[in-house]
């Protein structure tokens, strides 16, 4: 049995809650990209750490997956909200925490 562990395992042990408070700069440099509630957040991080292209390609048409614009933080995020983030360097995914 081997001691590795898979990306989506390793992402999933670095995916924290965070305020919004503490994403702006990511969003002000152009690195914070969204995954929409229904999606796995994980799931998609792994796609992204592993370049598959295809599947992400997929995920960008069906808008399940954008970088944030000034109108999505407008309509979904104050100071305190608290979104769930993973870094994928360059890049921090989030996602809303469901209600």
């Amino acid at each position: 049995m081997s001691d590795e562990i898979s990306t989506q395992q390793k992402l999933n042990l670095e995916t924290a809650s965070i305020e919004w408070k503490d994403l702006q700069l990511f969003f002000a440099q152009g690195k914070l990209l969204v995954v929409e509630p229904n999606s796995d957040l994980v799931r998609v991080a792994s796609l992204i750490a592993d370049n598959e292209l295809e599947e992400l390609e997929s995920l960008i048409e069906q808008q399940k997956i954008e970088f944030a614009t000034p109108d999505w933080v407008k309509n979904h995020c104050q100071q305190s909200t608290s979104l769930w983030a993973v870094v994928v360097s360059p890049y921090v995914i989030c996602q809303l925490k469901q209600q």
